[in-house]
């Protein structure tokens, strides 16, 4: 058994600062897709820089973007 992520909270946040996915996505000078990608835990290959900038832009924690669940 491994510990992954199994929800992404990325959504939450974005509904607590009345923002959406192209909103972050220009704040992180990325495609939506990417950030869609992440969101629906498609992503394979999120850095701890790009998971900081995440949280950073969406006012929380690197623990709050994603619930995390044994499979």
């Amino acid at each position: 058994m491994e510990y992954v992520p199994v929800r992404c909270r990325i959504p939450e946040h974005l509904r607590r600062l009345e923002k959406n996915q192209q909103w972050l996505a220009d704040k992180m000078g990325v495609p939506k897709q990417r950030i869609s990608d992440i969101v629906n835990l498609k992503a394979d290959n999120i850095t701890i820089q790009r998971a900081a900038m995440l949280a950073y832009h969406l006012e929380c924690g690197i623990d709050d973007l994603w619930k995390w669940g044994w499979r």
